[in-house]
């Protein structure tokens, strides 16, 4: 009995220690746990503090203090947006906050159209106001191969992608002749020309000038019975001099062209050649940048039409200080289609 006894004590005393050792533990584990949630709650306080008090109620309201580290400017934006949505908080994290207008209105819509923030970030980088702007009218484009190449247009996506499989060429020769409309049937499609005075101009197959334009300012060029704009000529009469200086005799022989001019030009060449062989070497009137008076054709003194390699070489070298371009150089005929 008395054995029996003694181990009923043994028992109950282990019981009671482990029971004590128990109590003991919760306890720090109470008072531990309690301090670590009270330094992290003061924690997020400190960082809820530098949001605007507008921020701060968003925040709260969706009962986002835990889950936002630190301070950021496109969180803040979006918080105090009626547009704010919890779901693209993550994202909204790791979107580089711009100083433009609309940008939470616009970021709204990528995001809704399924962008990520890398993604958003790329297009706020390389992109014009533009070309956000039409993203902003489409359904998601990928958009992966096309952020850094110029003078991008995101309708044009397909057709790029298209013309560089067909052509076999770099996605950024297939940017560049699909602006230009090389995808494309000449002579279809023609733009009338806006503003026609504009210094900087584009007439070609696809852009037509007015067949009633003439130029305001046409003025002689040097001592020659040539016209060109006040500014072109200016400009030409100052390359050609410059040549001289480097004993390079360079002959200016056809500036200015009008309408009719062009006109009965053209329609001279047909009773000569087809169609499809006159569009190589002569503008139908109205696509002759001739009609602008900014450009020339120039040669050298020993020949009647061209220039030798040695003057073309220097052209290639010297026009564009004087605001020229060599507007059909050798080797570019896939592209000028002249």
């Amino acid at each position: 009995m008395k054995i029996k006894k003694k181990k009923k004590i043994r028992k109950n005393i282990l019981i009671i220690f482990i029971l004590a050792i128990a109590i003991i533990g919760s306890s720090c584990y109470y008072i531990f746990f309690r301090k670590e949630k009270i330094n992290i709650k003061q924690e997020e306080n400190k960082i809820l503090e530098n949001y605007s008090n507008e921020a701060q109620q968003t925040i709260k309201e969706n009962h986002l203090d835990d889950k936002i580290e630190n301070y950021n400017k496109t969180i803040e934006a979006f918080a105090k947006s009626s547009l704010f949505n919890e779901k693209y908080l993550e994202e909204y994290a790791k979107i580089t906050f711009r100083e433009t207008a609309n940008f939470v209105e616009d970021t709204t819509k990528l995001l809704e159209k399924n962008y990520n923030a890398d993604e958003i970030n790329q297009i706020y980088e390389y992109l014009s106001t533009t070309n956000i702007q039409k993203l902003l009218q489409k359904d998601y484009t990928d958009l992966k191969d096309f952020y850094k190449i110029a003078n991008l247009d995101v309708n044009q996506i397909a057709n790029y992608k298209n013309y560089q499989k067909a052509k076999n060429i770099s996605l950024e020769d297939a940017v560049t002749q699909v602006n230009l409309h090389l995808n494309e049937e000449f002579y279809q499609n023609v733009v009338t020309v806006a503003n026609p005075d504009d210094i900087t101009v584009l007439v070609n197959k696809f852009h037509a000038l007015p067949a009633d334009y003439v130029p305001k300012d046409l003025v002689n060029v040097g001592n020659y019975s040539l016209q060109m704009r006040q500014e072109a000529s200016q400009n030409l009469e100052k390359l050609i001099a410059a040549a001289l200086t480097e004993n390079i005799v360079l002959i200016p022989y056809s500036t200015y062209r009008s309408y009719d001019y062009q006109k009965k030009l053209y329609e001279s060449y047909l009773k000569v050649d087809p169609v499809s062989v006159v569009d190589t070497y002569s503008a139908r009137p109205g696509h002759s940048e001739h009609q602008t008076g900014l450009a020339c054709d120039i040669r050298s003194q020993s020949l009647n039409d061209r220039l030798t390699d040695n003057d073309y070489e220097w052209m290639l070298n010297n026009s564009y200080k004087y605001g020229f371009i060599i507007r059909y150089p050798k080797g570019k005929q896939h592209i000028t289609q002249y």
